[in-house]
């Protein structure tokens, strides 16, 4: 059971986000749900545009493999443009096989219902994506 207040629709725009990265690839439109300046930031300095995330996602699978995303939490602001996003990001690195499972907050902000700004917030330390 997801926790938090929010709309059918957002829950299926956040859905479709989860997709894209557990498919490597945008069979649900999920690249549809942002504005043609829509940002992604992360910890260790990552700043994307909306039109960069698609080749980061393809790069990261070649790397990593096995990604569940267990979505927990979805808390809409009562004008619904903001997003509080928290899920468990569990992960295998291909070249050993190390998995781990990392902790995610996210921020999003919407304008129309798209992802303006889509903001991440993790702890990086036993994470098998940053230990290399």
């Amino acid at each position: 059971m997801i926790r938090g207040p929010h709309s059918d629709e957002q829950l299926a725009l956040v859905e479709r986000q989860i997709a894209i990265w557990t498919a490597g690839v945008d069979s649900v439109g999920a690249l549809d749900d942002w504005t043609a300046d829509g940002v992604l930031t992360a910890p260790r300095g990552v700043r994307l545009q909306a039109s960069e995330v698609m080749g980061v996602i393809e790069g990261w699978h070649r790397e990593f493999c096995d990604l569940r995303i267990e979505l927990t939490s979805l808390v809409s602001s009562a004008d619904g443009a903001w997003l509080a996003i928290e899920w468990t990001w569990n992960v295998t690195r291909r070249s050993d096989g190390k998995s781990s499972a990392m902790f995610d907050a996210i921020i999003v902000e919407l304008a129309d219902g798209l992802i303006v700004e889509w903001r991440e917030y993790f702890d990086t330390f036993d994470s098998v994506e940053f230990d290399t």
